[in-house]
């Protein structure tokens, strides 16, 4: 039996400041091929180096999913398949804000305790397991995420 789908959000790296920054970080390089002080070998491996970046994060991924059997989370490419949360595990959930600083910026963030699913933003939804872990998920639609999980979980109780 197919579980039914209750959200979906899929989230990429947006931010006008990222793609400045790479922009700008190939600047020196490109000025210093125009002076000649630095070689095209070089040039062309820097220009690499940051167009692999530029890659990395533009095909970067982060899908949510609210299913009846669980929260789904997908960080593409590092997760190549869904990681699923099933809602039996889940002590609580609401809104929360996100702090780039207090999880050491964006992206997927790890400790022993909590985990967070970032790519832009500053809203999510804070979910604390029965183990005492917590996993923080960014969303650009964090009510409409805690209404599905709140409608899933109904469902299944």
């Amino acid at each position: 039996m197919a579980s039914e789908l209750h959200f979906r959000e899929t989230q990429r790296f947006g931010q006008p400041w990222l793609w400045a920054l790479l922009a700008a970080s190939a600047l020196p390089s490109l000025v210093g091929l125009v002076r000649g002080t630095r070689s095209r070998r070089t040039v062309v491996r820097e220009l690499a180096t940051v167009a692999g970046v530029a890659l990395l994060f533009d095909t970067t991924r982060l899908t949510t999913e609210v299913r009846d059997d669980g929260l789904y989370l997908k960080f593409w490419p590092l997760q190549r398949s869904f990681r699923r949360i099933p809602f039996d595990e889940v002590a609580g959930f609401e809104s929360a804000g996100y702090s780039p600083v207090r999880y050491g910026g964006w992206g997927l963030r790890w400790t022993p305790r909590r985990v967070a699913y970032t790519v832009s933003g500053r809203s999510g939804v804070m979910f604390e397991r029965e183990d005492g872990r917590s996993v923080y998920v960014g969303s650009d639609r964090p009510d409409d995420l805690v209404t599905a999980v709140q409608e899933a979980t109904d469902r299944t109780l």
